[in-house]
């Protein structure tokens, strides 16, 4: 259930990714035409959604107990948006009219998120993310924790094993 609810979510996350990375791309390019720096008006603002744009990416690409599907689904989005944008751009223009859309329609023919898709669908690949680690579960440690042990009153001798020592000729 995990991964459908993952696969849904990234179907979401994906279009919030594009167009606020498009939303900053718009900012950034109006500030460069009035010769503004980036700390000066919207500018700051413009940063701390970029940063949000990068914990979000992350958030998407580290945690190992994070369902594969996820990440996978806004790989799948933001490459097929940039292979629509390539093939089919007139598609996209019939997108309603929302902020950051303008950006957007700029940065996903120049292919920007290919790269991205690239790196979130690699972490289908990693193994120990299909699975979900129980609470419960035994780990390596505990599972031979006192396999050789005696058991007590099983007669155990106390003698010392005898060690095996190598002959070498002199």
């Amino acid at each position: 259930m995990r991964h459908v609810v993952g696969f849904l979510s990234g179907l979401v996350l994906a279009p919030v990714l594009v167009l606020a990375c498009g939303w900053a791309f718009s900012h950034l390019r109006a500030l460069h035409a009035v010769e503004r720096g980036v700390l000066e008006g919207s500018g700051p603002l413009v940063l701390a959604g970029l940063v949000g744009v990068g914990i979000m990416v992350a958030l998407l690409a580290v945690p190992p107990r994070l369902t594969p599907m996820l990440p996978l689904s806004v790989a799948l989005v933001l490459g097929s948006a940039t292979g629509v944008a390539l093939l089919r751009g007139h598609l996209l223009q019939r997108l309603p009219d929302v902020p950051g859309l303008d950006g957007a329609l700029d940065l996903l023919p120049l292919g920007v998120f290919v790269p991205l898709a690239v790196v979130l669908a690699a972490t289908v690949f990693v193994g120990g993310r299909w699975r979900r680690r129980d609470e419960h579960e035994v780990t390596e440690e505990e599972y031979f924790e006192g396999l050789h042990d005696e058991a007590p009153g099983s007669g155990a001798r106390s003698e010392p094993a005898a060690q095996h020592v190598p002959r070498h000729r002199a």
